[in-house]
């Protein structure tokens, strides 16, 4: 986990920057499951430093809160 200057967002989950196995960790899925995600455009955003892949935190709880819901009728109607 690293920690990174944020001019434009107060958070300090902002802040976070995870790898592609800290942010799967995260998540419950394997790193390879974030790969495809990312890849066919389903998954969280994600930062690119140069070659380097990373996840914000607060990326991740966004991505999180999107896809929460109150019972399966509503996750099916997503």
């Amino acid at each position: 986990m690293t920690y990174v200057a944020s001019s434009s967002r107060d958070s300090a989950d902002a802040r976070i920057v995870l790898t592609n196995k800290e942010a799967a960790r995260k998540l419950g899925v394997s790193h390879r499951t974030l790969e495809d995600w990312r890849l066919s455009n389903r998954g969280p955003r994600f930062v690119k430093l140069g070659r380097l892949v990373r996840y914000r935190l607060s990326d991740l709880l966004d991505f999180m809160d999107r896809n929460s819901f109150m019972n399966t009728a509503q996750a099916a109607a997503a």
